[in-house]
C-alpha cells in the first residue's frame, strides 16, 4: 500500500494578518469581506403612505396662503365695485378714474351720461367711475 501523501505546507506568514500583539510590518495582506447593506428595503417594499402627503403639504399651504392674501381680497374689492356701480343714480356727483368731476344725467346698463359743465355731456363706462362723492363728500374731506 502506498504511503499517505504528506499534508500541504502552511502558507507563509507574510500573507496572513499578524498575530495579536505583533506590530504590522507592511507586507501583510488584509482580507476584505463584502456584505450587502440591508438598511434600505427594496423599492417594491418601501412604504409610500406618508411620502405623497409630505410632498403635497407645501403646495396645499401655498394655495391656502395664496387664497387668503390675493384671491379673497380681490373678490371682496370686485364685490364692492359692483355694488358701487349698481347704486349709481341720476343726480349723483361722481369722479371718474381720469379725474373728471360731473353729475350723472342718465344711467344705462353699462354706461352713464355724465354732465361735466352746462351743456357738456359725455358717455362714460360705469367701470371708470372711481367714487360717488355725493354720498361720501368730497375726496379732500376723506383724509
Amino acid at each position: 500500500a502506498p504511503a499517505p501523501a504528506p499534508a500541504p505546507a502552511p502558507a507563509p506568514a507574510t500573507d496572513a494578518a499578524p498575530a495579536a500583539g505583533t506590530p504590522p510590518t507592511g507586507n501583510e495582506t488584509q482580507a476584505v469581506t463584502t456584505q450587502p447593506v440591508n438598511d434600505v428595503p427594496p423599492a417594491d417594499q418601501q412604504q409610500e403612505g406618508g411620502s405623497l402627503f409630505d410632498m403635497l403639504l407645501p403646495f396645499i399651504l401655498i394655495a391656502v396662503i395664496f387664497y387668503f392674501l390675493i384671491i379673497r381680497p380681490q373678490k371682496k374689492q370686485q364685490k364692492e365695485m359692483q355694488e358701487r356701480q349698481d347704486s349709481l343714480k341720476e343726480g349723483d356727483k361722481v369722479i371718474t378714474a381720469g379725474g373728471l368731476y360731473g353729475i350723472i344725467r342718465e344711467v344705462m346698463q353699462d354706461a352713464v351720461r355724465l354732465e361735466l359743465a352746462p351743456n357738456v355731456v359725455i358717455k362714460v363706462d360705469k367701470r371708470s367711475i372711481a367714487a360717488n362723492i355725493s354720498k361720501s363728500g368730497s375726496p379732500e374731506n376723506k383724509k
